[in-house]
């Protein structure tokens, strides 16, 4: 159809105005932030829909569509960070309904979990755990594992370590990764989709793990790209990869190995 790129890009920017605008207002009011979980979670919708996929496919080069599923990648992040800390601030007063967004991801990371062979004596660095880790908790939740989650933002350290999940194997740093696996020994890491140079994070990575650890780089092509930073894993030179499939995701994954 003739129209089908404006149809995409109209919807593109309706998402972008409509998410920064209810960001600056949850700052003014918390209240606002069901309206930002409703947003987030008709995003994934959209970037879920087949129909929304294949109209991205005939119009992928066209940089006009580009250009605008950047924009609304960084307004929906930033949505989503502002969610995550009032959720993980609100989670210390009174059990929080989460978004569909954040569900996806407990359920995801049980698929990963079987794939990946995390189990009660493995040990999990996750990589851009944010404020409102749930990823983290479902999998030492799911597996006994002990997990350790990594973040640049100190904030979003602190307001996961205040969550006060005693009962888990579960704790959070902002320090470096250098730092980190002076200390610890992870037999599996999983880098979050919102990181962004992911390339420059397994870098970092290959000189300080094992052959055998077992890498998840979760990441988001196409325009699965509108909510999840993009990866190639086609540049994967001294790297195994195997993708793992798991159609209700909002990312994809694949498993990397050194070799």
């Amino acid at each position: 159809m003739p129209t089908e790129k404006y149809q995409l890009l109209s919807e593109m920017a309706v998402f972008e105005a409509r998410l920064a605008a209810l960001s600056r207002y949850s700052l003014e009011n918390c209240h606002c932030f069901v309206l930002v979980q409703d947003g987030l979670d008709q995003l994934c919708d959209f970037i879920r829909d087949p129909n929304h996929q294949a109209i991205w496919q005939r119009h992928l080069l066209c940089g006009e569509v580009d250009r605008q599923l950047k924009r609304l990648r960084e307004t929906a992040i930033h949505a989503l960070c502002l969610l995550e800390r009032h959720q993980s601030a609100c989670a210390k007063q009174h059990t929080l309904d989460v978004t569909q967004y954040l569900n996806r991801l407990s359920v995801s990371a049980s698929t990963e979990l079987q794939e990946a062979r995390i189990s009660l004596d493995s040990k999990v660095l996750f990589i851009g755990s944010g404020s409102y880790p749930l990823s983290a908790f479902t999998i030492a939740q799911l597996t006994g594992a002990d997990v350790l989650g990594v973040d640049i933002d100190e904030k979003a350290v602190k307001l996961a370590s205040d969550l006060g999940y005693t009962s888990q194997k579960v704790s959070f740093t902002h320090d470096t990764l250098k730092d980190v696996l002076q200390r610890y020994t992870p037999t599996h890491v999983i880098i979050a989709s919102l990181v962004e140079h992911k390339w420059e994070v397994l870098a970092q990575l290959r000189p300080l793990i094992s052959d055998s650890t077992c890498i998840l780089v979760r990441f988001g092509n196409g325009i699965k790209s509108a909510f999840n930073y993009p990866f190639n894993p086609n540049l994967s030179m001294g790297w195994r990869s195997t993708s793992l499939d798991n159609k209700q995701a909002v990312y994809d994954v694949i498993m990397m190995e050194k070799c």
